[in-house]
């Protein structure tokens, strides 16, 4: 299955702490109704002459909601319209912050078929909406509507939590506060760029600590709280042989992911966007099929076997995470053929919680 992320706007309504789409804003376009039709047409035709693949389009941003309920219409007009045939094969999901929320966008929402909305939340004070008190309470209150609203319609949504360095005094509290929020819930590290934000930085280590301050209790509860990541995916990874850990643990994104911005451009993910890297065109020019056949996509599959000859040919759990995703490898030494800076560490969690709690030992 391809992944499209389409970012048609990067423009936010929220200023959350460690986010730099606070500096797209100024120079951010939305994406116009034109280039929204061209993305359409360029999925069908992929999918038309790929009659066994799956499309995988997520709405990202920004916040995706600012374009208003017309703009999601007419995505639904051109997918009928142009993928007549092939819509059946087209799955959307989306991530929001859900306070711009409303029942115009929720029946659009049901007819593409989305059931679940990714969001994010907080509890701590001063991360999420304006700067200062008051901003914080208007976010979250804004928030509760948006997901009330949601429930009431049937559609779920769930919470990537940040961990930040504002986290880790509270592990547990965190966890059960958002576990009486929503169902879903994917603990994910704070990714810091810029020096605004470097007091909510956390190292690799810090992060194992505040999972393996949860797996315990997660584990002895999972059925009743059973999509909390990464835990589930590595259960079924380790325990059952699945392959369904996220790209950022994976490793393996390199002719699958497919990043397009408001005026076209593409790129391979939002933060190869960010940094320059892995530029594939336009979709004004390019079709689908070009750009995932790509020469620069190489690269990325070469990185395998290079690690699996060099830092990670001893390591047991390489057939599990690959190295990671090589956008952390950049970020660090300027190139993609080095393992994520986070790869002792979220070994360092299976070996000291999983395995020990769960009883369960990873073989490749």
């Amino acid at each position: 299955m391809a992944t499209l992320i389409l970012k048609p706007t990067e423009k936010c309504n929220s200023h959350c702490a460690y986010c730099d789409v606070v500096q797209k804003e100024a120079s951010g376009k939305n994406m116009s109704l034109k280039l929204l039709e061209i993305v359409f047409s360029r999925i069908d035709e992929y999918l038309s002459d790929r009659p066994d693949e799956m499309m995988d389009i997520i709405w990202h941003g920004g916040e995706p909601l600012l374009l208003g309920p017309d703009f999601f219409k007419s995505a639904l007009d051109f997918q009928r319209h142009h993928c007549a045939k092939t819509e059946a094969r087209i799955k959307h999901s989306i991530q929001s912050n859900l306070t711009l929320l409303d029942e115009r966008f929720l029946e659009i929402f049901q007819a593409l078929g989305i059931n679940q909305i990714g969001s994010s939340f907080d509890p701590e004070p001063g991360i999420r909406g304006a700067k200062g008190a008051q901003g914080t309470a208007k976010y979250k209150r804004d928030y509760m509507r948006g997901d009330r609203l949601a429930r009431h319609h049937g559609i779920g949504s769930g919470i990537i939590y940040v961990v930040t360095k504002k986290s880790l005094g509270d592990p547990l509290g965190i966890f059960y506060f958002l576990t009486n929020m929503v169902g879903g819930i994917n603990f994910n590290p704070v990714l810091v760029y810029g020096e605004e934000a470097r007091s909510l930085a956390i190292t690799p280590e810090e992060f194992v600590s505040f999972l393996g301050v949860i797996f315990p209790v997660w584990w002895k509860h999972r059925e009743r709280y059973p999509d909390i990541q990464p835990f589930r995916s590595l259960v079924e990874n380790i325990r059952d042989g699945d392959q369904s850990l996220g790209c950022v643990d994976s490793g393996g994104c390199a002719f699958h992911h497919i990043n397009i911005v408001a005026d076209g451009s593409v790129s391979h993910c939002g933060r190869s966007a960010d940094w320059g890297l892995l530029n594939y065109g336009n979709i004004w020019e390019r079709t689908l099929a070009e750009i995932l056949a790509d020469p620069q996509r190489q690269t990325l599959e070469d990185r395998n076997a290079v690690l699996q000859d060099g830092e990670c040919s001893e390591c047991r759990f390489w057939k599990l995470c690959h190295g990671g995703c090589p956008l952390d490898s950049w970020s660090i030494h300027g190139e993609f053929m080095h393992k994520s800076e986070w790869c002792e560490a979220k070994r360092g969690f299976i070996e000291q919680h999983f395995e020990p709690v769960t009883g369960l030992h990873y073989e490749s």
